[in-house]
């Protein structure tokens, strides 16, 4: 995220955590979190599974654009307005020139990064000294680039191929993108939290949602 959008973003949280918001988004975190996989407090990993939650309340439940459309300073309203329209994906990095581009595993769609952005500088490096990590995430865009949002999980690397085809099979069934991505974070989790789990395990066609209708 820049320094302009992490503050934005964390007065969203910040109204949202209080009420008469406060229940309403305790209930949409724990929606989440029944969906896509919960970890314990003292898990090392337990924040950033909390911090998705704090994004899908805010994206996806619709809380940045309640909130955003009471902010009295023009720029902050319009930013946080913005995040009803974050890409949400499972993206790879790669750097073409001087820039960083997103492609989504799921979409196909590739984006540009902001070279502001303080995710994507880290992802960059990283993917210059191995593979690029699977980061899913949601992408805002910006006119001069995306930025990603908080709520970033990470797959393991050795699930890349049983990550490619699961989402090959979910697209010949047509499935729901939302639907696909609560699935796979919770594939991430079935790998994270029972030992000696391959990825292979987790990663699976039959831990899809079936199709609709």
């Amino acid at each position: 995220m820049t320094p302009t959008l992490r503050a934005v973003y964390d007065e969203l949280v910040e109204r949202a955590a209080q009420p008469p918001l406060e229940e309403h988004a305790c209930r949409l975190r724990e929606a989440f979190l029944n969906r896509c996989g919960r970890l314990d407090p003292s898990d090392p990993a337990a924040e950033r599974r909390e911090a998705a939650a704090w994004e899908d309340a805010l994206v996806r439940g619709g809380l940045a654009y309640r909130i955003g459309a009471e902010l009295e300073d023009p720029s902050e309203r319009a930013t946080a307005v913005s995040l009803a329209f974050a890409q949400r994906g499972i993206f790879v990095f790669h750097e073409v020139g001087r820039s960083l581009i997103a492609r989504d595993l799921w979409s196909g769609a590739e984006f540009v990064m902001l070279p502001s952005d303080d995710v994507g500088r880290e992802l960059a490096a990283a993917g210059r000294r191995a593979d690029s990590p699977l980061c899913q995430a949601r992408l805002l865009a910006t006119p001069d680039g995306c930025a990603v949002l908080p709520g970033t999980v990470f797959h393991p690397l050795e699930a890349r191929p049983h990550l490619d085809a699961t989402l090959s099979e979910a697209r010949v069934r047509q499935l729901e993108t939302d639907a696909v991505l609560d699935a796979v974070l919770k594939m991430e989790h079935t790998w994270h939290t029972l030992s000696r789990v391959k990825a292979g395990y987790a990663y699976r066609v039959e831990a899809l949602p079936p199709s609709p209708g």
